[in-house]
């Protein structure tokens, strides 16, 4: 084994037993700390090896590309949590230096061993396997502060939700970084970072989902890489054609629909669009059109008989017609009922169910979320 490889062995061999602590012994390994361990194995790393510079080719074409899959992987999850729902994003100071700083350092520092350690293994199989065994460990043992596994239960979901994930996604980032170099996969890593805490309003996919995500967009990615060099091998694909490319108009239109669909979808502004399940109100409003809602932002003289009123009852928003206004001790009341019941709603409107007035519908245009949601 070659003096190089043997020193590469050596440090890769010293960090998985610090790991190896970390994990089975004596959990120390939180927040910044884990930032501090990486920044003295990188020290130790340059003295010994010495860094090597990225030159790889076509890293901004593949970057680009990059910027308009995750648009429209913002744009299918934003569409899914039409279904799912959304959460507010906390932010502030405190989070920022607790959580998204050390993740951003952490991240930076995993991606730049990853493509050194890669780089000086040469093809070397064992080294390159010890590698990737290293880093989806260090993913792992970095994640333990956050997880409690006193239980089958809780075990069970560390391993789903954190284990698995860590598992595909480093091979596929590996495989990158040996074709492009560490940019494309930072560059993807902290957008799938930082992007639930620059958008104030987030999908609420449940770990289930979040959990096929981890691990399906890396691999479709690490497949379009793939095929690109193929292409590219094939001399199907040339650099003054890779030049020609222009995605800034798919970027532009996504971003501009992820926008607009976040806008209406959320709750979060004054008009809201939710997708109707039910045909309570067929022949004006049917199963499966979307309706846009305006809130009344506590106007609720303005609701009037005949009105088209969206208010919460048992966790879901029903779109019924107000039958009757009450006022009583300067409150608002209001009966409903479906234009397809035969009879009014059984529970009487007060104002903290209120959603909003509905005074436009689209038809048919949320049959598949109806569809996906039955399903």
């Amino acid at each position: 084994m070659k003096k190089g490889y043997q020193k590469l062995l050596i440090l890769e061999l010293i960090l998985f037993m610090i790991l190896g602590i970390n994990s089975f012994i004596y959990n120390f390994l939180t927040g910044y700390k884990i930032v501090f361990l990486l920044i003295i194995f990188l020290g130790a790393f340059k003295l010994l090896l010495g860094f090597e510079k990225d030159r790889h080719r076509y890293i901004k074409d593949i970057i680009l590309d990059e910027v308009v899959m995750l648009i429209i992987f913002l744009l299918i999850v934003y569409f899914l949590g039409i279904i799912t729902g959304f959460v507010r994003t906390e932010y502030g100071l405190n989070i920022a230096y607790k959580f998204i700083l050390p993740s951003v350092l952490y991240i930076s520092l995993r991606e730049y061993f990853r493509y050194l350690a890669l780089t000086k293994s040469e093809g070397n199989i064992l080294l390159t396997v010890l590698t990737v065994l290293l880093i989806i460990f260090l993913d792992i043992t970095g994640n333990l502060f956050l997880s409690s596994l006193d239980t089958k239960y809780s075990l069970f979901i560390f391993i789903a939700t954190i284990a698995i994930p860590a598992l595909f996604n480093n091979i596929s980032f590996s495989y990158i970084t040996k074709k492009v170099g560490y940019k494309p996969v930072l560059f993807y890593c902290l957008f799938m970072e930082l992007y639930g805490y620059i958008i104030p309003i987030s999908p609420d996919l449940g770990q289930y989902l979040n959990t096929i995500v981890a691990i399906v967009l890396p691999a479709t990615y690490c497949i379009h890489i793939n095929n690109f060099f193929d292409k590219l091998k094939n001399k199907e694909v040339t650099r003054s054609t890779v030049k020609k490319r222009n995605p800034f108009i798919s970027i532009g239109f996504a971003t501009v629909t992820i926008i607009v669909l976040a806008y209406f979808t959320s709750g979060y502004f004054d008009k809201w669009a939710v997708v109707v399940a039910s045909n309570s109100m067929k022949n004006t409003i049917s199963k499966g059109d979307i309706v846009i809602i305006d809130k009344v932002n506590n106007h609720y003289e303005n609701i009037k008989e005949g009105n088209i009123l969206a208010y919460r009852y048992n966790d879901k928003v029903i779109i019924h017609r107000v039958i009757e206004v009450i006022k009583s001790d300067n409150q608002y009341y209001f009966r409903t009922k479906g234009d397809a019941n035969s009879s009014p709603d059984e529970v009487v409107i007060d104002e903290d169910m209120i959603v909003g007035v509905v005074n436009i519908s689209i038809p048919y245009i949320g049959l598949p979320t109806v569809w996906l949601k039955n399903l």
